[in-house]
């Protein structure tokens, strides 16, 4: 039932956000994060715009360590603060600020010590800040490439597997992932 409502939610501000915006990008979402689906939308002046990825939680999934893959929702609001306008292209180094929900895992120690470890935490509800910084490159023929960088720090709640105790610490996992690349490659509408 949560995860309907994060669908929801997530549909809603899209509809927010798309009736005002001067451009609609849409497309895929990779990262060693996860992958999933970006939506952009430039204001109306091109100076801003609102960033919203609905995508997997890859964490100990890639290394072997667990077969639970997560879910995350991350909206951030970006200002443009350098265009260039070229013949074929357009660049844009875009930066801005906002939030992060998702059931995804936690940071354990590890990850690169041997691939029989596996995960011993639960995973769990997390929210989190979320910094993005990153390059657009927008071409003539209506797709755009956007790389960025972004840092999630929150919380993590979880349940404890041996007591059921509820456990609420930092989201180690944003700030250790910030340097892992996020590719999206979107279709201008």
């Amino acid at each position: 039932m949560s995860g309907t409502r994060l669908i929801l939610l997530a549909a809603s501000l899209l509809l927010c956000a798309s009736l005002s915006a001067r451009e609609r990008l849409v497309g895929l979402h990779q990262s060693p994060k996860g992958i999933g689906v970006s939506a952009i939308f430039d204001t109306s002046d091109g100076r801003e715009m609102n960033i919203f990825t609905l995508r997997t939680d890859f964490y100990g999934v890639l290394t072997g360590r667990t077969s639970d893959i997560g879910a995350c929702l991350v909206y951030t609001h970006d200002y443009t603060f350098f265009r260039q306008d070229r013949e074929q292209y357009s660049l844009l180094l875009h930066a801005g600020a906002g939030g992060m929900a998702g059931y995804t895992h936690d940071f354990e120690k590890g990850v690169f010590s041997a691939y029989e470890r596996q995960l011993v935490l639960s995973p769990g509800w997390t929210f989190a800040l979320a910094g993005n910084v990153g390059l657009r490159v927008d071409f003539r023929k209506r797709l755009s490439m956007d790389i960025s960088l972004s840092a999630l720090p929150g919380i993590h709640i979880r349940t404890d597997n041996k007591t059921g105790a509820v456990l609420v610490g930092f989201y180690r996992n944003g700030v250790y992932q910030a340097f892992f690349p996020q590719l999206n490659l979107m279709y201008r509408f």
